[in-house]
């Protein structure tokens, strides 16, 4: 992993806060010249750190308020047990976030849905329909208290 001086961990911040700053108030704010900035976070890019650039969308105001949390046991934990269920989650827009954690489940999904059909639905085709989920439990979000993208600095 490439080594983070002081000046990329703000530009990171600065980043994350808004991914839309003008590179010469970014520089400004960190105290670099205009092309300084530029090549750092370059640099950033081009190793990985920063992977992609996104727009932190209001899911209710696109249709999608329903948010759920669900966690999940895998009956056989094999390589081709998981391949399939990661194909499966892949195609699936709800689906916004899949885990893979240690402890009492196997896996963590975070959804985001139209309604509770389109959630019906979805449990009956990913959950139901798979003889290697043991079990799966339902969590709906009903208030979000932080919603942070990336690592804190």
């Amino acid at each position: 992993m490439p080594e983070l001086d002081r000046i990329d961990t703000k530009i990171l911040r600065q980043l994350q806060e808004n991914a839309d700053i003008p590179n010469a108030e970014l520089a400004d704010r960190i105290g670099l010249s205009p092309s300084a900035c530029l090549r750092r976070v370059a640099k950033l890019r081009q190793s990985g750190i920063i992977r992609k650039t996104v727009a932190v969308i209001d899911p209710a105001s696109v249709g999608r308020p329903l948010g759920a949390v669900i966690n999940l046991e895998f009956h056989r934990h094999g390589n081709q047990f998981r391949q399939d269920f990661i194909r499966k989650v892949r195609d699936l827009d709800a689906v916004r976030q899949c885990h893979v954690v240690t402890g009492e489940v196997t896996g963590v999904m975070i959804l985001q849905m139209r309604d509770m059909a389109e959630y019906t639905a979805l449990c009956e085709t990913l959950f139901d329909a798979d003889d290697n989920i043991v079990w799966y439990r339902t969590y709906i979000i009903t208030e979000t208290l932080k919603d942070e993208m990336g690592p804190a600095f």
